[in-house]
């Protein structure tokens, strides 16, 4: 999908499904004590009333860094950010592959990859601007799979390979799509930040058909994102046929930090549910009053399928 300007985060189908969805979303008084010529009797001091600690909400606790120290790997075509421990611990870890954006590489987006690395994830994004067609996405992740059979791999008997994401900013969030649709179920879950819509796809094999998804969708976009809006982003989330969810970040355009910003806490908490069924992630987008649904800095919000 080439977009028609540069689509860059700053220092932040064959077949096209549309279907029209419509978006609706005291003081105290301060008198002094007069002066006594001796002292008054002093009586029992109160207690204090005990602060009750404000719960923590999944996005705060998400967008916060993670456990693990992160270091990275530089191969031919990729990039893989990883848990600095991974040949030591006992754990196997997750993969998430990133599509960057139009005219993108992987260094816009490199606060956001440790960031993830650090909640456990393995992290690989190709080194290409040209993603809409998931080809290269869906390839890094087979790479990162590959080196878990791999003895004389960092990543050998590392990799939990039945749990994998494809996640992209702008065209990578198409080529997310597609990577995911064409995985024949490889990849099991699926975040798009910024997901184009329909007419931006300007080459018929970045076109993309979310009916074809089989693992669960989260679409987040910007509410001032003019290449991703209202009515085509619920569109997207109406037809999905698998548990999906959707928000928009309220002041936000197709631009962000490189760290995330704020779309990041619910992102970290998605894969974490989606990948490794962390329960309290799972409060985001799951039971009788999902946080996703009640947060003021978001609106178009809606989850459905779980």
């Amino acid at each position: 999908m080439t977009l028609r300007r540069p689509l860059l985060p700053t220092t932040r189908p064959t077949r096209t499904l549309f279907v029209a969805a419509i978006i609706a979303m005291s003081t105290a008084s301060g008198f002094s004590a007069p002066a006594l010529a001796s002292a008054p009797a002093v009586g029992p001091t109160p207690p204090a009333a005990l602060a009750v600690p404000k719960q923590q909400s999944v996005s705060e606790r998400y967008a916060a860094t993670g456990i693990h120290a992160v270091t990275s790997l530089a191969v031919p075509g990729y990039q893989v950010f990883h848990p600095a421990d991974i040949a030591t611990s006992p754990d196997r870890h997750p993969v998430v592959t990133f599509g960057n954006g139009s005219y993108a590489t992987y260094e816009q987006y490199e606060q956001l990859l440790r960031h993830l690395a650090s909640w456990g994830f393995v992290v690989v994004v190709a080194d290409s601007s040209v993603t809409g067609d998931g080809t290269e996405i869906l390839a890094a992740a087979r790479y990162i799979l590959a080196q878990n059979d791999n003895p004389e791999s960092v990543f050998h008997a590392s990799i939990d390979v039945a749990h994998v994401a494809a996640v992209g900013h702008s065209q990578g969030a198409g080529g997310s799509i597609n990577a995911s649709t064409a995985s024949n179920g490889l990849i099991t879950s699926t975040a798009v930040l910024d997901l184009p819509d329909p007419w931006w796809a300007t080459r018929p094999v970045d076109q993309i058909d979310v009916a074809r998804l089989t693992g669960p969708v989260f679409y987040l976009t910007g509410s001032d994102d003019p290449v991703s809006t209202a009515i085509p982003q619920a569109a997207y989330h109406a037809v999905s046929p698998v548990p999906a969810a959707r928000g928009r970040l309220l002041g936000v355009g197709h631009n962000w930090p490189t760290d995330g910003g704020g779309f990041r806490g619910y992102l970290t908490a998605w894969l974490r549910f989606t990948l490794t069924g962390d329960a309290d992630a799972a409060r985001a987008f799951v039971g009788p009053a999902p946080e996703l649904l009640t947060d003021p800095r978001w609106d178009g919000t809606a989850v459905k399928g779980w």
